[in-house]
């Protein structure tokens, strides 16, 4: 069935286990072939050839659904959401937002271990990050997650643009080093071998890295985060902005509503299309601009040292 919109292989009582276990769950089959043939050429004139999508200069990575149709269809049709909803046991799931992220060939570019709870201006667990590669992974380009580590409830300083420009509070720490973890023995390490159109979906408190990438090929993955259930506005200074909605609207102890957070799956059927989501941004820009924006200039550098944007993770 071409571009299928549940699940090809059933979600399962053992997936939500191993999710509430271990912080994350591998998902086999989630999209099928027709996905990724239609999103991976667009990934590849974004990453590799530069192409310009009309993404914002300062996140040329992210908010990819705003302005390139192959993945906001995938964003408002696939299969997805509701992948996310039955293993979290979410009623609805919402659309945060999207991102991308790649490594070349031969890269040895490392992601920091991290989690990204205090990344987001929410309380709540159900906030995921649905990690879909487009070009096969092995456990050597994988991402890496210790398990069980969603039940450590420390609200770590994460790296983000806002933080690195504030004093870090001293009730905040620093991210653990997961290597230091390795010699322990009652750590779990979990990495896979994944196929295109197989899903991850980690939890928010998960300690997570990114390996380089030893292999001749790109290795590139999309990523979108989504709201659950239990989801509420908690806005803090050093949280990511997210493109069109600013801490006056995030109201504290409301949940996620409106054109830019649009249902994309509930258990009663309803959903919302894409009539009223967004098709660009609050901002236009010349050509030049795009290369005088910090952000932006260390993307290009990064790409051509084969490696990620270091203000975003995975």
């Amino acid at each position: 069935m071409a571009f299928n919109t549940t699940p090809l292989r059933a979600i399962t009582d053992e997936d939500r286990e191993t999710y509430a276990r271990d912080g994350v769950v591998c998902l086999r089959q989630v999209l099928d072939a027709e996905w990724i043939d239609s999103l991976l050429p667009q990934a590849r004139r974004l990453l590799i050839d530069q192409e310009d999508f009309g993404l914002l200069p300062s996140y040329p990575g992210r908010y990819m659904a705003r302005t390139i149709p192959e993945f906001r269809r995938m964003i408002f049709e696939s299969a997805m959401a509701e992948a996310a909803g039955q293993v979290m046991g979410s009623r609805e799931i919402r659309f945060f937002f999207d991102e991308i992220f790649a490594k070349g060939p031969q890269s040895g570019e490392q992601t920091l271990w991290h989690c990204d709870r205090m990344g987001w201006p929410v309380t709540g667990h159900m906030v995921p990050s649905i990690w879909i590669p487009l070009t096969p992974i092995t456990k050597a380009n994988s991402l890496e997650c210790i398990a069980g580590s969603q039940v450590e409830d420390v609200p770590y300083w994460l790296f983000s643009p806002n933080a690195r420009k504030m004093i870090k509070p001293a009730d905040r720490m620093p991210h653990p080093d997961g290597e230091a973890r390795r010699a322990d023995p009652d750590v779990r390490f979990l990495s896979w071998d994944m196929a295109p159109g197989d899903m991850l979906l980690i939890h928010p408190w998960t300690l997570h890295y990114s390996h380089g990438n030893p292999t001749d090929d790109w290795r590139i993955a999309v990523s979108v985060r989504v709201f659950g259930d239990d989801i509420r506005w908690a806005p803090r200074p050093d949280c990511l902005n997210i493109a069109g909605v600013c801490f006056d609207e995030m109201l504290d102890g409301e949940p996620p509503e409106g054109p830019l957070f649009p249902l994309l799956w509930s258990e009663d059927g309803r959903r919302d299309g894409d009539a009223e989501y967004p098709r660009g941004f609050a901002t236009r820009w010349s050509r030049a601009r795009r290369t005088d924006v910090n952000e932006y200039e260390t993307f290009q550098k990064s790409l051509k040292q084969y490696s990620t944007e270091p203000e975003t993770v995975e």
